[in-house]
């Protein structure tokens, strides 16, 4: 059962706070965090419960660093918007 582990409490280092492993597992379009691995390791036999509740293509999907860093993504819409207010002042 997917939710058998969901109620288990961990902290995030990215979010600074404590979380379920329900958002942990569900972080990433309903495929886990990246960092899940990681995290949970030591709490619960994580590589199992991938392998038993996921495809090799999800897991590949979700552990694999986004291509983008922060900024390049903000500095995109920055510029994306600047672009929209300049056809708009057109």
């Amino acid at each position: 059962m997917i939710e058998e582990y969901d109620a288990l409490i961990i902290y995030c280092p990215q979010l600074g706070g404590e979380i379920p492993f329900r958002y942990c597992r569900t972080l990433n379009e309903d495929l886990p965090c990246r960092k899940i691995i990681v995290c949970w390791e030591f709490r619960i036999e994580i590589s199992k419960f991938l392998g038993e509740h996921y495809s090799m293509e999800q897991i590949q999907h979700a552990l694999t660093p986004p291509t983008k860093t922060r900024m390049d993504t903000i500095l995109e819409l920055i510029e994306k918007a600047k672009k929209v207010k300049e056809k708009t002042e057109e």
